[in-house]
Formats: structure tokens, C-alpha cells, sequence
């Protein structure tokens, strides 16, 4: 005997990419054998994933789960969306166009900008050009291709948009698509042996796609702590509305894990292309020239890269989830109370967890690239993971800007909140430059430099601050470097970059003197010129 069972979802645990379902359902039975049927569940249902358990006089038998096809008659709306789908699905192409079209003109001024220092040597020996020249290049080059980077991040970021678009109008189409449009449902068909009159409680479980979520954080930052809000943004897509549910959220991926065996790494030795031999070494001396290239290429972009840093809303009583760390360090949140998140394509943001951490504010000056000081704050994990997220950052509750956080481990360090630093002020000066030094030898040159940074802290309370500067730096040994010792003790200095850490009392100043001298081989040019 078989009898429709009706089965309300009443508990979902959301993972990263996936959703585990829980169903429940009452009915009463008489003696003997029966099957309970349960319809209505989503195709995107993992059909493996069918687990059943229950209350009652009864034994459990077995459970078969099955696909049904319904069909529906199509919809007046159906013509307009596959219209609008269409100019959706051109704006889309044109949009792929220009990324592809960037890319290569990036890659093409990379080329240009390899090309052109290797030939400059020979036009400068030649008297063909100046070293302005080769400034002028590389200030002009830089400059395209943080243009085309640019413009490569707005167009994904329009394509992101328009995907999403397109994601809508498929769903809406599917829904009410063709002549003789066909949906699938899964369906559970549970057997038992019943003993008596019995009510029968069931449960049903199972692992669904279509659904998960992603971190993002509200971070204030005040006096020595910090507040980490966690939000986790829920999105649903799985075809069924989740009303009035318990909801657990956790960082664990429903997703397998491969654990990746190693293999050797192989190097051989350097054969420049062109440089003789057999055509296997010429080919592979070719395919090493590429390579460096290529990596000089990548060195040149990541500097476009980093020019390119961002940076970060509510004030309600609110209640948060109880978080549990389980095995391997991940994390579930029972979030209390029951929600309403329906299937749809919106993210719906709940509120995790809300913690105080410890921070210390820190101050930063490049001498030789930044016009004004900025503020961080360095914050101090807790014992939980913080997941890789999108950031609003506040000060003492005033928005400061937008950023995004990479995964922080527990008890990890990391720093939010870039700012300018408006009481703090920073000058680096000139103070002698000695052209060349007369009377030294004839066969070498030399050049004297000295400079003061001088710190003024307008504020309130004492600053500690991390000064950069750097002086020239060559590997070359008809160049030679020499820094004479600063009138404070540098904490670093490496590949001429000088680092100091110091702190200053308020309404108080500090001067940094330092000096160096450049001296090289008459017959050889430095490159880029000295200042």
C-alpha cells in the first residue's frame, strides 16, 4: 500500500557550496506492509545522499529515490525573455571582446617594453638615444598598461553583472520553457512494516546543490580593540523555498578534498637560443628564452598589480550563532531563531558572530613614494578562522572604505583600515649633494648624497611609526654603494631599502639624517641616472 506523505523542510545546514536538507513529515498507519511516498523535493537533490530515519511502531525496510517529469504548457512571456536574453547574449560577446582585446594589448606592451631594453643597449652605445629615452619608455609603458589592467577589472566586473542577468533570465526561461515544457522533481519512496495503529513520524535527509555561501565582515575599528562582525551571505537557488527553518551555517565544502602526491622537479642547464649545437638545444634554449621573458613580463605587470589596493553598516540589537569548532579546525554557526530564505537570486545576509579583538594602531611612511603618512591598525586574530571575504571597514563607527581580507589563521596578525593620517606630518629633504668628487682617482667617479626626514606628531597621544627609504642599490662590482650610519639605527636594511621603526611623543618632533656615496668605473654609465 502506498500513501503520499506531505513534508515540511524544518532544518538546513548551508556549506560552503552545497546544503544539507532535513524534511519532516507525520501520518498514521495501520498493520502491514506500506510504502510512503514523498514528493515535491528539488532535481538538484543528490540522489546518493537519501538518508531516512523516524518514530512509530514500525520497521524500516528500505528507501528508493526516483525522478518525475511534469509538463506544462508554455507561457506568453516565454517569446519576450528569450528576447531579452538574446541582446543579453550579445552584450555579453562584446563585453568578452574587449577583456580578449586588453589582454592583448597588455601582453603586446610587454613585448614592446622586452623589445625595446634589449635594443636600447645598442642605440646607446651607438649615441642613437639618451637614457631620458628609457625613462620616458618606462614611465609611458606603465602608465598603458595600468590602463588596460584597469580597464580589464571593469570590464569582468560589467561581466559579472550581466552574468548574473543572464543566470536570471535562464532560470525564468526554464521555468516556463517550450511547447511542452518538462520539470523534474525527486521523489523518496520509503518502505516499512508497520505492527499496529501507529502515528509515524519521518525524517528525511539529504545533500542539495545549488545553494551555499560566502563571508564578508563589518570590522570597527576603536581604541586598542577591534569589532569583527561576521555576515555570511546565504544564497539559495535550489528550487525550494526554505520557510521557518532552524539554520546551521558551516565552513566545511560538500565538495571532495584531493590530497595531491608529489612529483620530481626537473632543471637543466641554460642554452641560449641561437648560440650553436643541435637543433634539440637550440629548441630548448628557445623555449628558455620564452620562459624569461615571460617571467620578466609577469615581474613588469605584478607592478601595475600593486598599484591597484582598496580598502570599508548597523546598529540594532541583534542576536548571534553559537560557533563550534570541529574536526580539522572548521566551524558551525546554529544560528538562533528560525528564517525565511526563499529560492531566488539574491544573497541574504545573516548575522554570524561578533567579536573583540585586540589592535594597535601603526603609522607608515614611504620617503621616497607616498606624500602623506597613513594609519593601519594591526588586529589580532581569535581563535576562530577568518575566511577570504569582502570588508567594511569603520573607525569608531564612521565608514572608512571597502577592501577585502585573504584567509587569516587563528591568533594571525593582519592589517586593516588604510588612512591618511591627517596629525602627522613628513618631509624628506636634500641636504648636500657632492657632484663629483675632484681629486679622487682618474679612473673612478663619485657622488655624494645627505638626506633628513624630519616627523612632526600633531596628535594627542604617542605614535609608533614605520619609515621606509631607499638608497641605490647595484650588484654590479664597478659600482659600489657605501651608506654611512644614520643618526638612527635602522631596524633593516636590505637591497638598499632602509627601513626605521621608532615611536614619537605628541607634539613632538624627530629628524632622521643618513648619507651614501655612489662611486663607479669612469668608462661606464649608470643606469637610471643618478639623482
Amino acid at each position: 500500500m502506498t500513501k503520499e506523505m506531505t513534508t515540511k523542510i524544518t532544518k538546513t545546514t548551508v556549506f560552503r557550496d552545497g546544503a544539507r536538507i532535513t524534511r519532516s513529515g507525520k501520518t498514521e498507519l495501520i498493520p502491514g506492509e506500506h510504502v510512503i511516498r514523498i514528493t515535491g523535493i528539488s532535481e538538484y537533490a543528490h540522489d546518493d545522499s537519501f538518508r531516512v530515519k523516524g518514530k512509530g511502531a514500525a520497521i524500516l525496510r528500505g528507501i528508493d529515490v526516483k525522478k518525475t517529469s511534469s509538463v506544462f504548457e508554455p507561457s506568453d512571456e516565454l517569446k519576450e525573455m528569450k528576447e531579452n536574453l538574446e541582446v543579453l547574449e550579445k552584450k555579453r560577446a562584446e563585453i568578452t571582446d574587449n577583456i580578449q582585446y586588453q589582454e592583448a594589448r597588455a601582453a603586446h606592451l610587454s613585448s614592446i617594453m622586452q623589445q625595446f631594453s634589449a635594443e636600447f643597449g645598442k642605440w646607446f652605445a651607438a649615441g642613437e638615444s639618451t637614457m631620458d629615452h628609457l625613462s620616458t619608455m618606462d614611465k609611458t609603458t606603465l602608465k598603458l598598461l595600468s590602463d588596460a589592467k584597469k580597464k580589464q577589472r571593469e570590464f569582468r566586473e560589467d561581466l559579472e553583472k550581466l552574468d548574473a542577468e543572464i543566470q536570471v533570465l535562464h532560470n525564468n526561461i526554464q521555468r516556463v520553457q517550450g511547447q511542452m515544457r518538462t520539470i523534474t522533481t525527486t521523489d523518496v519512496y520509503v518502505a516499512m512494516e508497520v505492527r499496529e495503529n501507529t502515528r509515524i513520524e519521518l525524517e528525511v535527509t539529504y545533500q542539495i546543490g545549488g545553494a551555499g555561501w560566502n563571508p564578508t565582515y563589518d570590522v570597527d575599528i576603536g581604541e586598542n580593540t577591534a569589532s569583527v562582525k561576521r555576515i555570511a551571505q546565504i544564497y539559495n537557488r535550489t528550487l525550494e523555498d526554505w520557510e521557518d527553518i532552524e539554520l546551521v551555517v558551516s565552513t566545511a565544502s560538500a565538495h571532495p578534498v584531493e590530497a595531491v602526491e608529489a612529483t620530481p622537479f626537473y632543471v637543466d642547464v641554460y642554452r641560449p637560443y641561437g648560440m650553436g649545437g643541435s637543433g634539440s638545444s637550440n629548441f630548448e634554449g628557445m623555449l628558455a628564452t620564452k620562459a624569461i621573458m615571460a617571467e620578466d613580463r609577469d615581474s613588469f605587470a605584478d607592478e601595475v598589480d600593486k598599484a591597484y589596493e582598496e580598502e570599508p553598516l548597523v546598529d540594532m540589537t541583534e542576536t548571534y550563532a553559537e560557533a563550534i569548532e570541529t574536526l580539522g579546525g572548521m566551524v558551525i554557526y546554529d544560528v538562533p531563531g528560525r528564517l525565511d530564505i526563499p529560492s531566488d537570486d539574491d544573497p541574504h545576509p545573516v548575522a554570524l558572530t561578533e567579536e573583540k579583538f585586540e589592535s594597535r594602531r601603526r603609522h607608515f611612511w614611504n620617503a621616497y613614494a607616498m606624500p602623506e603618512v597613513v594609519a593601519q591598525d594591526e588586529i589580532t586574530n581569535g581563535d576562530s578562522v577568518l575566511l577570504p571575504g569582502n570588508v567594511k571597514v569603520y573607525a569608531t563607527g564612521d565608514f572608512i572604505g571597502e577592501t577585502s581580507l585573504s584567509l587569516i589563521a587563528p591568533r594571525e596578525k593582519f592589517r586593516l583600515g588604510t588612512r591618511t593620517a591627517y596629525d602627522v606630518k613628513a618631509e624628506k629633504k636634500l641636504v648636500e649633494k657632492d657632484m663629483e668628487k675632484a681629486g679622487f682617482t682618474r679612473s673612478k667617479r663619485r657622488r655624494g648624497y645627505k638626506y633628513k626626514i624630519e616627523l612632526k606628531n600633531f596628535s594627542k597621544d604617542t605614535i609608533e611609526i614605520r619609515v621606509v627609504d631607499r638608497i641605490p642599490y647595484s650588484s654590479s662590482e664597478k659600482i659600489v654603494i657605501d651608506l654611512k650610519t644614520p643618526s638612527l639605527i635602522p631596524k633593516k636594511t636590505e637591497l638598499g631599502v632602509i627601513e626605521w621603526e621608532t615611536s614619537i611623543e605628541s607634539q613632538k618632533e624627530l629628524a632622521i639624517e643618513y648619507s651614501f656615496e655612489v662611486e663607479w668605473e669612469k668608462e661606464i654609465s649608470i643606469r637610471p641616472p643618478l639623482p
